[in-house]
């Protein structure tokens, strides 16, 4: 059978794949969103840390002070495409970090800058009256700096198991994987008294996808393959003031923020 291409019928998750591929050469964004969950508008927002709210993957950094950082990376590409549990992955990586003295978690916490884009970000959205969450995968004594930086409302994060001053290879607690963010998503919404489609989640790995397909908007920040396939949003641009016209919350050609 021969098909004639050019009568081919398109579907809609077709031509929206079209355009956010068409995002990634030109540094453009996008969102696409059903009728009700944008009338209903958004009062929560919540964000991935690392590769998201900061440039730097914390592990990595620890990885690199515990001189295994090629055997994490290759680890962290695969969980990031969604070819390896995140839970399986986060344990081997947290496991080849055994015996790393908690100084040297200091010193990359000293070092970790939040970018000035992502402060005017989140101001923006605390003066329109957003909820602000981070839901990471990655580790607190990050995590709750960055929080305090940005007066963020909510941190969910893992942390790392100390024993003698040293790291034991091991998370404590519950860990925060793909499950975890969206279970802490909706403690979020369900303490604003507000329903799921009127949050918004920003991340980049297979692990965001859980809470980014399960939102009101969902968006992909210069994110994986895996992510910008199914995203219903994605961003691939730095600069991160292209959130609030996706969320309807600026102007971009006047430069002028109001809630739409």
């Amino acid at each position: 059978m021969v098909v004639d291409t050019q009568y081919a019928t398109i579907t809609t998750a077709d031509l929206i794949n079209i355009l956010k591929r068409s995002c990634d050469g030109i540094g453009m964004a996008l969102a696409v969103e059903k009728g009700e969950s944008y009338k209903c508008g958004k009062k929560i927002i919540v964000f991935d840390l690392d590769g998201t709210l900061i440039d730097q993957e914390i592990i990595e950094e620890l990885a690199k002070a515990a001189g295994v950082l090629e055997e994490v990376r290759a680890i962290t590409r695969l969980a990031m495409e969604g070819k390896m549990d995140f839970r399986k992955a986060l344990e081997e990586r947290v496991g080849l970090l055994k015996g790393l003295p908690a100084s040297k978690m200091d010193d990359i916490r000293a070092s970790i800058k939040v970018p000035l884009n992502v402060q005017d970000l989140v101001r923006h959205l605390k003066d329109l009256g957003f909820t602000i969450g981070i839901v990471t995968g990655g580790f607190d004594f990050v995590a709750n700096s960055v929080g305090s930086i940005l007066g963020a409302d909510y941190v969910f994060s893992n942390r790392l198991s100390l024993k003698d001053g040293k790291l034991t290879g091991q998370v404590e607690g519950e860990m925060v994987g793909p499950e975890a963010k969206l279970k802490a998503i909706k403690k979020i919404s369900d303490d604003m008294g507000v329903g799921l489609e009127s949050c918004v989640a920003v991340g980049d790995g297979a692990n965001d996808l859980f809470m980014i397909e399960s939102v009101g908007l969902g968006i992909g920040f210069k994110a994986k393959m895996v992510v910008k396939e199914r995203a219903p949003g994605v961003i691939n641009t730095d600069d991160m003031k292209v959130l609030l016209a996706l969320i309807g919350c600026i102007d971009l050609k006047n430069d002028v923020v109001n809630r739409i």
